[in-house]
């Protein structure tokens, strides 16, 4: 497939029109973690029935990209994402109306099919533009702009929670994504050219998640990325009952200390971009790992500190590794997705998030009398992670020789 080939500025327009539509899970998820209690409270419902509002959003990002992966093969790119934009603006308008916990749920369902688009479009996209070394690169760049979502959102969450109340901060996601919506119209290429197109959605789109699954490389990669990206969500999940249960923060303050956190993903980030002019995608996850392994097990270690900054020092590490790692895996993995990007961004994305609804659930569930459920949540799933990543190379290089 012959690839687009875009200006400086236009590559860039597109890129930060992606990271946009990327900003809509962690717009979703972070913005309104620190108006669970008053969600519950208003709706008459416990705290744990609020949380699992985000496991059910990660259920439906699961979902959502599977759906949506083969369409995207389809009818091409853009058709799809401006579909499931639309989507996620019409659910974010409904949600603050509704006065029914289980309605709320089913919405937030729905809100995360719709918020699926643009994380499966995004990486089908990059993947049409680019590939190697500027594919990990661009992808970095989304990772990072990613991270304004969880820096930001937290914030601007309790603010609007303090001062129009929880039901304002879906009105200010529907305002978010209906811009995003405009400039998805405007600027977004289409990269699929129609002779590239798939007949046949369901039917080509099982016949080439077959054909991925049945590779093992791309399976691992796959793994290994929804691994370190489930640090991220156990974070994401415990963080407010830790920080605000735990250590006593108001939600303003909350809002402060996430994006404190979250700022290890810029920082790291960056660092990634700085090995890449270097190294391989490969050779950093080779390296950095078993850091990444390193760091949790101190979080896990010191969960039971009372002193906040103890705690928080090798949890802002830990995020940061996840911020560094997961761009690598997730360009390695589309890498091995050939021709059929749109269906390997959807299994990507949908095994990363179905191990995200696991890792959410769990620490969900583990409850909110210490840090050790969410100190768990990163610990797990990196020791996993770096076995998986280890193994698979090691079956790689026997295969290689081999041959």
């Amino acid at each position: 497939m012959s690839r687009i080939s875009l200006t400086p500025k236009r590559a860039f327009a597109v890129t930060a029109t992606l990271g946009l539509l990327s900003l809509f899970p962690p717009l979703a998820t972070d913005m309104y973690l620190a108006a669970l209690g008053d969600l519950a409270t208003s709706m008459n419902a416990t705290h744990t029935a609020a949380e699992l509002s985000l496991s059910i959003f990660f259920l439906g990002l699961c979902f959502g990209q599977i759906l949506i992966g083969p369409l995207t093969d389809t009818y091409g790119r853009k058709a799809p994402l401006l579909i499931g934009t639309v989507l996620f603006t019409s659910t974010s308008i409904a949600l603050p109306l509704v006065s029914d916990i289980a309605v709320f749920n089913a919405l937030r369902f729905i809100q995360a099919i719709g918020a699926s688009a643009g994380m499966v479009v995004g990486r089908a996209i990059v993947k049409d533009l680019y590939e190697g070394r500027q594919a990990a690169k661009v992808m970095t760049i989304l990772v990072m702009l990613l991270t304004i979502g969880p820096i930001v959102s937290p914030t601007m969450g309790s603010l609007l929670l303090e001062a129009l109340g929880w039901r304002s901060i879906f009105v200010t996601m529907a305002l978010i994504s209906f811009l995003a919506l405009i400039l998805s119209v405007v600027i977004l290429p289409e990269t699929l050219a129609a002779e590239d197109r798939q007949s046949r959605p369901l039917h080509n789109g099982l016949r080439a998640a077959g054909l991925l699954l049945s590779q093992g490389r791309f399976v691992t990669m796959a793994l290994v990325s929804g691994l370190i990206q489930g640090g991220m969500f156990a974070f994401i999940t415990g963080s407010s009952g830790v920080f605000q249960g735990i250590f006593g923060l108001s939600s303003i303050g909350f809002g402060i200390m996430f994006a404190v956190i979250a700022t290890a993903l810029i920082i790291f980030g960056r660092i990634n971009s700085v090995l890449l002019n270097h190294f391989s995608p490969e050779k950093v996850l080779t390296a950095v790992l078993p850091l990444f392994v390193a760091s949790t097990l101190v979080l896990t270690l010191v969960s039971s500190s009372t002193s906040l900054w103890v705690f928080a020092v090798p949890l802002w590490i830990s995020i940061g590794f996840v911020g560094l790692l997961s761009a690598n895996a997730m360009a390695i993995a589309m890498e091995l997705t050939e021709a059929g990007a749109g269906m390997g961004s959807a299994l990507l994305g949908a095994i990363q998030f179905a191990i995200a609804f696991a890792v959410s659930t769990s620490v969900a569930i583990g409850g909110t009398a210490t840090a050790l459920p969410m100190s768990l949540g990163l610990l797990i799933p990196a020791v996993v992670a770096t076995a998986l990543f280890f193994a698979g190379r090691r079956i790689a290089q026997r295969s290689n020789a081999e041959v």
